[in-house]
């Protein structure tokens, strides 16, 4: 424990109750005396409730001043045609919601146009129509595969009985034009426990001739899963399991809430980045933390095995008490670039004073 660290406490109330809602700096450490010394308490601590100890990062700085609103992204590549880093954005908590491309020469400043509009989706039935039969929202992009000259942009969205989809545009540039495969990779699976209300949220990752996607899928009760597929060629594909990962008691008791927010192989393992929230229990006497507290923790697993390990230590990555535009929770879209001896964290963090969500980048 040291400066770099905060005590807080949380309100006491169900759904406030996280140990970030009040937080305090830590001004000297007294090891001796085994006592700290922070800045003047005020009405809201109390010696009745649990102190939780903070330990801040970095910082991070907005993606782009130019986005208002709430904001998302599916993955950034370093394009070889013309050495651009480039990711899609798209707009979302809008009455319409359209696709951009964001690119950028060194990952810190981003040049952003309009890509897809509603109008290059209108012949696709999957895609839910208002009571009007027009299109509000395109599919949304997270992840993209760069294959044989072709590019994969795996999307998502919802078809007009509700249930969702996975499905690939396929381009020649990022920048377009985007071709919609006629058929749907994924939906809903009506025999499966785990799928039978939809799949959504892709992440791709290829190994020895093998390409492994794993996705979240819903069931009636709404309750999120985590699965994989193979394929050889991008467009078919197989399922392989259902449920990989096992929930704690903890920072992912809720099963809601569940996305595979990266995924890479690293020396033999995939190492595997998921969201995760606790289970508030019953709401007149709620389990500590807040529910909508949504952190990101790691997970291991040899290659060609599905027997996830739980890293200790988990979660590893949440948002910030002390930063306004995260200090709610953050979201499912998270990603690590190293580049020019740096790392680089891009992910979309929301506060509590607002209802955006904003791109962030440590």
């Amino acid at each position: 424990i040291n400066r770099k660290w905060i005590i807080g406490q949380g309100s006491g109330k169900p759904y406030y109750d996280a140990g970030k809602e009040y937080h305090w700096p830590i001004l000297r450490v007294l090891p001796k005396y085994n006592a700290l010394i922070t800045r003047p308490v005020n009405e809201y601590f109390s010696l009745e409730k649990p102190v939780v100890f903070w330990k801040l990062g970095p910082y991070p700085i907005k993606f782009s001043d130019s986005l208002k609103g709430s904001w998302g992204f599916s993955k950034i590549i370093l394009d070889k045609k013309d050495s651009l880093f480039k990711t899609h954005l798209f707009e979302f908590g809008t009455d319409q919601s359209n696709l951009y491309l964001a690119t950028s020469k060194n990952l810190n400043n981003w040049t952003i146009k309009r890509s897809l509009k509603l109008g290059d989706f209108k012949n696709i039935s999957r895609n839910v129509p208002d009571k009007n039969q027009k299109m509000k929202f395109v599919p949304l992009i997270s992840d993209i595969v760069h294959h044989n000259k072709k590019y994969y942009s795996f999307a998502y969205g919802d078809n007009t009985k509700g249930k969702s989809y996975i499905s690939v545009l396929i381009s020649d540039s990022l920048e377009g034009n985007y071709t919609s495969h006629p058929i749907t990779l994924f939906s809903s699976n009506p025999k499966s426990n785990f799928s039978n209300r939809g799949v959504y949220f892709p992440k791709i990752v290829y190994s020895d001739s093998l390409w492994l996607m794993y996705y979240t899928s819903k069931n009636e009760q709404n309750e999120e899963f985590l699965c994989v597929a193979r394929s050889n060629n991008l467009m078919d594909w197989m399922v392989l399991k259902e449920n990989i990962l096992i929930r704690s008691q903890g920072w992912n008791a809720s099963m809601k809430n569940l996305l595979c927010a990266q995924v890479k192989i690293i020396n033999n393992q995939i190492h595997l980045w998921a969201t995760g929230t606790k289970n508030v229990g019953n709401y007149k006497n709620p389990n500590k933390g807040n529910p909508m507290d949504i952190c990101i923790g790691k997970f291991y697993t040899p290659l060609y095995s599905n027997n996830f390990i739980e890293e200790a230590g988990n979660p590893i990555f949440g948002g910030n008490p002390t930063f306004d535009f995260e200090n709610d929770h953050i979201g499912g879209t998270f990603q690590e670039i190293t580049y020019e001896n740096y790392t680089y964290t891009f992910y979309v963090g929301k506060g509590r004073s607002g209802k955006e969500y904003t791109i962030l980048v440590k």
